[in-house]
């Protein structure tokens, strides 16, 4: 299992992405493929990184 979070991965790739409050928002959802909430209930695992910045990506 993966151990990169939400968070960097969007740090990563933050200059193709969707500003990061709505990407959580649709995280916290269950609206964001390819995330899941880490077992302490607090933040996001990435489990599928193509799917996740396929979501997460800015539309032109």
């Amino acid at each position: 299992m993966s151990d990169l979070t939400l968070m960097a991965l969007w740090s990563r790739h933050k200059r193709d992405c969707r500003p990061i409050g709505g990407i959580i928002a649709d995280a916290r959802a269950g609206r964001l493929p390819g995330v899941e909430t880490l077992p302490t209930g607090f933040g996001h695992r990435v489990v599928d990184e193509t799917a996740a910045l396929v979501a997460m990506q800015r539309s032109n």
